[in-house]
């Protein structure tokens, strides 16, 4: 049975990255030095009873202690506990959590899907860290796969060094950097062959399929959000037509174009080359734009 102790409860409105792993232990920290008075001022304040002379917190302690089935009961804040709770853990945080458990660290990590049902709000918890096995086992670690699937074994290096030339690796770098400053996206994922992906929740969202001469960024939107000839316009690039021979769009400078894949989603294809300004201010508030209308769920789950 597990003893009372000072728990901390770190919950977020979104997704749990880093640095909540480092924020809730400092949290923890900080309780591990409070005294018994501090535990009681703030249960008199908690409970509406400051300056009530009859107040007795010991009283309070040794009845949650036994409506606990502790029949002894230990010393206040002997230990500490943390809890975690987002929507959705980033890899780089479980992966924390999980090593801080097998440790011997006392930390939960729980993830929550609310859902609609009617004017009523149902929360569904999922408890990530502590499992039997966890998804977060292999997070950071090198692993031995197909000599013939680099980009399974060391994806980065196959993308930057071999799919990209000089110039283009300089582009994905600085469009990742910018990417990651400004948007809460999952990524980057190096693992597949031809592109790198930027995920929201389950799904990608956004696409760079590399090239030597090239990047090729497709975006997964609500539909209607982007019209191809006034985009083009903003973002400073020619208009592309699905229609176009190859050697067309590869002559072409940067260019857009707007696919109408059905009726709720839309993609948008953008062909950057060495001149395109990622740094533009255009060009950042259309990143936003894009993540702002990203298209979900089934009908707009996969970018093929």
């Amino acid at each position: 049975m597990r003893l009372p102790c000072a728990v901390v409860i770190e919950l977020k409105r979104g997704k749990l990255k880093d640095p909540v792993d480092i924020q809730a232990l400092r949290y923890a920290s900080y309780v591990s030095k409070w005294r018994y008075e501090d535990f009681e001022n703030l249960a008199r304040a908690h409970l509406g009873r400051v300056g009530d002379p009859d107040f007795n917190f010991n009283q309070l302690y040794e009845q949650f202690c036994s409506d606990a089935g502790v029949d002894e009961v230990p010393d206040l804040n002997s230990d500490q506990r943390v809890i975690l709770v987002g929507a959705e853990v980033k890899d780089k945080l479980g992966s924390v959590a999980l090593w801080l458990s097998e440790h011997d660290v006392d930390v939960k990590v729980v993830e929550v899907e609310v859902f609609r049902e009617g004017e009523s709000l149902l929360v569904q918890p999922h408890v990530i860290v502590p499992l039997p096995i966890s998804r977060f086992t292999d997070t950071g670690r090198v692993t031995r796969s197909d000599p013939s699937r680099p980009w399974v074994a060391d994806g980065k290096t196959w993308h930057l060094d071999k799919r990209c030339s000089p110039r283009t690796r300089d582009t994905l770098l600085k469009l990742d950097g910018i990417i990651r400053d400004n948007l809460e996206v999952d990524g980057p994922r190096w693992n597949q062959k031809f592109y790198v992906a930027y995920r929201v929740g389950n799904y990608n969202w956004m696409e760079v399929h590399t090239h030597s001469t090239t990047l090729i960024l497709r975006f997964l939107v609500k539909a209607g959000t982007f019209e191809a000839t006034t985009l083009a316009a903003r973002l400073g690039v020619q208009e592309f037509d699905q229609e176009d021979t190859l050697s067309e769009k590869l002559g072409l400078p940067s260019s857009v174009m707007v696919q109408h894949r059905n009726p709720v989603t839309d993609r948008v294809v953008l062909r950057v080359k060495e001149e395109f300004d990622l740094a533009s201010e255009a060009f950042l508030q259309f990143l936003r734009e894009a993540h702002a209308a990203f298209a979900r769920g089934p009908s707009g789950s996969e970018l093929h």
